[in-house]
């Protein structure tokens, strides 16, 4: 399924054309036919198709080599020296689809990639970028100058937004009830962001790994004084 299908035929009439289409392929082409131009059709598929491979499925967003691609011309570009990375990370995603199954999780990941476009729309730059590594992980690259205000906004924004995710019961008492292996229940809190940062406007970086490295921990780093809700009963 993940292999690019051309059909090369003698049939041109319309309805072929819409039958093999129908039939899933990427494209379709009529004898005769001009050798470059069919070069240059193949070509685009196969495109098409990493693209594609390098994309979450899921969310849409650039994910993998994308994103290391994207911090290489950060870091090769002096016009772009004045950006900033930011780590975020769901918290609880997966005890909510250990509660609520896998498509809910699903559709929270969705969620989060339209939420994040929609504050870089109103606040960030044209060459911004969000990508999504895989799971609960997302990030932002930003060239806005006020990053932090931007970066606030998404975790408020996402706090506030992802209620509608769960049954009116857990809204209401702002908290999951999760069994563990054993049988017993604890009280899970409501999903929230967590964020880290690091940017060109206050260090230098060797390479993207530590990038990302020293973004992850000063997620961690601000995460740790969020109030903890899971308690056992």
């Amino acid at each position: 399924s993940h292999i690019p299908i051309i059909f090369l035929t003698q049939k041109d009439e319309r309805s072929d054309k819409i039958a093999g289409l129908e039939l899933g392929a990427d494209d379709y082409i009529t004898k005769p036919f001009d050798i470059e131009e069919l070069k240059l059709r193949v070509q685009n598929a196969i495109q098409r198709s990493e693209m594609i491979s390098l994309t979450d499925a899921n969310s849409g967003l650039p994910s993998g080599r994308l994103i290391e691609d994207q911090l290489r011309r950060l870091m090769r570009d002096p016009a772009n020296n004045t950006w900033t990375y930011i780590d975020l990370k769901i918290n609880y995603l997966e005890q909510f689809k250990d509660v609520y199954g896998f498509v809910a999780g699903n559709e929270v990941q969705r969620f989060t990639a339209i939420l994040l476009g929609e504050v870089m729309d109103e606040m960030g730059t044209p060459n911004d970028f969000v990508g999504h590594p895989g799971g609960d992980n997302f990030i932002v690259i930003t060239h806005a100058e006020n990053a932090k205000r931007l970066e606030d906004e998404i975790v408020r924004r996402f706090a506030e937004q992802v209620k509608q995710h769960y049954s009116f019961i857990d809204r209401e008492r702002g908290y999951m009830i999760v069994q563990d292996a054993e049988g017993g229940e604890h009280q899970v809190s409501l999903m929230t962001l967590s964020a880290g940062s690091v940017s060109s406007r206050t260090r230098t970086f060797a390479d993207i790994r530590e990038i990302t490295e020293v973004a992850a921990e000063d997620r961690r780093t601000g995460s740790a004084t969020v109030e903890e809700y899971e308690t056992e009963w």
